[in-house]
């Protein structure tokens, strides 16, 4: 249920009670839920209240945080989509719930310019991620997890799911079998070298990561380390899908072609073409000099560091 006293009795005891019966996570009726109210306390008025106005302005305060590095592209544009999805929601049924005929979805016209936006900032800038792996350089199991997210593009579902089993070696390098995928996917040899130093201090029996009850990893607790390291790394929230997606915009930039950046990345060619971001390649390819994580060294490396043991070694 709405919990803002802004809420109308209509709003909130009939249609947002049937607006969420489609979701099929509760998790999911929560973020709406909170981004909704966050809308209302915004304005201090009821969502049935709303215009374009209204839209404009928190659209506007949205983006201004999101210049301060307080939200990411990606969570600016899930805010405006949720508000959009319940104003049609709510438009389509105005005649059943009584709603006043003047009321209308006002933030559809927003959508368009934020996914471009989103395509074009869906990756972290590399001395973001440079950022963030100093972060979480001491907690070894952060670091391997987003190593395996930037370098081998790795979904969070299939890292939670990796066993080290699913890891091979060959002549020509280190494979993972993750997930669902056809093809065995690479792992550069930076990303084998943090992986080997993680399993020299962690029981490779059952799932790779586990939590602090020896379970297996959910797809929440990864999302969770993104918004600890990156609030502690002083840069803006970015998701686990954003580092993610950064692996292709790095393999573009050294030169890797659409088919062979969609094999690493699990995807069809077709859907590799948002990756082509010539701005973000220029910028990577003038700043890589002076960054140490477009290879990810092993947190804390250097002369007086061994070496791990070569589980992966032929």
């Amino acid at each position: 249920m709405l919990t803002t006293d802004l809420a109308s009795k209509k709003l909130g005891e009939r249609i947002w009670p049937d607006y969420i019966k489609h979701f099929k996570s509760s998790t999911t009726a929560a973020s709406y839920r909170a981004d909704v109210q966050e809308f209302m306390e915004f304005c201090a008025k009821d969502f049935l209240g709303m215009d374009r106005k209204d839209a404009e302005r928190y659209y506007l305060y949205l983006k201004e945080r999101q210049k301060q590095n307080i939200l990411g592209a990606q969570t600016v544009a899930k805010k405006i989509r949720e508000l959009h999805s319940f104003a049609g929601f709510i438009e389509a049924n105005k005649a059943t719930y009584e709603v006043d005929e003047a009321f209308q979805d006002h933030y559809s016209h927003l959508l368009d310019g934020l996914e471009r936006q989103e395509r074009l900032a869906g990756s972290i800038p590399v001395e973001h991620v440079d950022a963030l792996f100093k972060a979480a350089e001491e907690d070894l199991m952060a670091y391997t997890i987003f190593t395996l997210l930037y370098r081998v593009s790795l979904s969070s579902t299939e890292i939670a799911g990796l066993r080290i089993e699913d890891f091979a070696a060959y002549d020509d390098g280190v494979y993972v079998a993750a997930g669902d995928r056809t093809e065995p996917c690479f792992v550069p040899a930076d990303a084998a070298e943090v992986l080997e130093r993680y399993l020299e201090k962690e029981s490779a029996e059952g799932y790779l990561f586990r939590n602090s009850r020896g379970k297996k990893l959910n797809v929440m607790y990864i999302s969770r380390l993104m918004k600890k390291y990156t609030l502690q790394a002083g840069i803006p929230g970015y998701s686990a899908q954003e580092l993610k997606n950064s692996c292709a915009f790095t393999l573009f930039a050294y030169g890797a072609g659409p088919e062979e950046t969609a094999r690493q990345l699990g995807i069809t060619v077709t859907q590799i073409k948002r990756y082509c971001g010539r701005s973000y390649r220029e910028n990577m390819m003038r700043k890589a000099n002076d960054l140490v994580k477009l290879k990810v060294e092993p947190p804390g490396s250097g002369a007086g560091n061994p070496t791990p043991r070569r589980r992966f070694s032929g």
